[in-house]
């Protein structure tokens, strides 16, 4: 009876145990189910439209119209330079140009009236040949003369410095009384219109043959087409409320960095962004019908990622997966998995091949 009463307690004892060993664990069923992720890349912020102002006439800065930062409009006054001598070598032309059309009035007098005496035969037609060159010489010599008013006339106009475009004035480098002129390698100021704004980023070359099996097109510009509409997250970590397009990839790779640079515009309400400002792109990428596991599902196994299926009987067996994309908290599976399994979907470190569980529906 002893001996009986030891066998049933440590078979009961070894029974308990086993039951102990099958854990309840959390897990999940696959389906396909439609899903996005994003790509991040870090860009700059330029206008639509930078322009240097440079002077195209040399004189002292006399007039300084607007302050840095300042928003100007299409044709508003920016700069005055010293226009008393472009003022003196205008006048000197116009007065060039009078005397010139005066010689042309007596040479054309001098030709009619020579060229009646010929025909009357008092002189000879080689007098009339000589007040005939006489005439077009005049004529040219007007012609020189208006030419020369017309730019000194430029050159005048040249002292007034207007805005080319409307946007923002950036810093203003020279004062009042500066010497400027087109010797300087610094602009008098940098007019940006930041109405739509280019962010400019890089794609690797992996990247880049990544983007080009991604989206469908013959051309790099069919595919920019089927690119989706990209948003910007600023330094502090906000979006962007405007979303933008993605309408530019430049020709070459640069040969430092083994990078192409891509363009992507926005609307820019209220100027929010400004030329020089920073942030990451992001570019969102859809899914049709594809797998999703839990990053939090998987371990790494030398160079695979693994996690455990559930079969029928409630055992555990290590599958290997096939990764095509990731975010920050799931796994897309190309291979591995199918519809129906149901995989472990937290608590993977405390199993081993083989186990037994009770699965619990997370």
């Amino acid at each position: 009876m002893l001996t009986l009463s030891f066998l049933v307690s440590a078979c009961t004892q070894k029974e308990k145990k086993g039951k102990e060993e099958r854990i309840s664990i959390p897990t999940v069923q696959i389906k396909k189910e439609n899903y996005q992720t994003e790509e991040h890349f870090p860009g700059v912020v330029s206008g639509i439209n930078n322009v240097e102002i440079r002077p195209q006439v040399s004189g002292y800065l006399d007039r300084i119209l607007v302050d840095e930062g300042a928003y100007v409009k299409k044709g508003q006054l920016l700069f005055v330079i010293q226009e008393k001598t472009y003022q003196e070598t205008f006048q000197s032309a116009f007065a060039s140009k009078e005397m010139a059309q005066s010689a042309l009035k007596k040479a054309q007098i001098e030709y009619n009236r020579i060229s009646r005496l010929e025909q009357a035969n008092v002189l000879s037609e080689v007098q009339l040949k000589t007040v005939k060159e006489e005439l077009d010489y005049a004529k040219a010599a007007v012609r020189k003369a208006e030419a020369n008013e017309k730019l000194a006339s430029v050159n005048r106009g040249f002292t007034r410095i207007t805005a080319p475009v409307s946007g923002y004035i950036g810093r203003l480098p020279y004062k009042t009384g500066a010497l400027v002129g087109g010797a300087e390698t610094e602009p008098l100021t940098i007019l940006s219109d930041i109405s739509d704004v280019h962010v400019y980023f890089s794609m690797s070359e992996a990247d880049f043959l990544l983007f080009k099996k991604r989206y469908n097109g013959v051309s790099i510009e069919d595919k920019i087409k089927e690119i989706p509409p990209v948003t910007l997250q600023l330094p502090d970590r906000s979006l962007f409320p405007e979303s933008g397009k993605i309408d530019l990839i430049l020709g070459q790779f640069d040969q430092q960095t083994a990078s192409v640079s891509f363009r992507a515009t926005f609307k820019n309400p209220g100027s929010l962004l400004r030329s020089g400002n920073t942030g990451r792109v992001i570019i969102p990428k859809n899914y049709e019908s594809i797998i999703k596991v839990p990053q939090s599902a998987t371990f790494r196994i030398q160079d695979k990622t693994m996690l455990y299926v559930v079969d029928k009987d409630q055992t555990v067996h290590l599958t290997p997966l096939q990764i095509v994309d990731k975010d920050t908290h799931n796994y897309l599976i190309s291979g591995g998995l199918k519809v129906g399994d149901r995989i472990v979907s937290k608590g993977a470190d405390r199993l081993k091949e083989g186990q037994r569980i009770n699965p619990v529906n997370e």
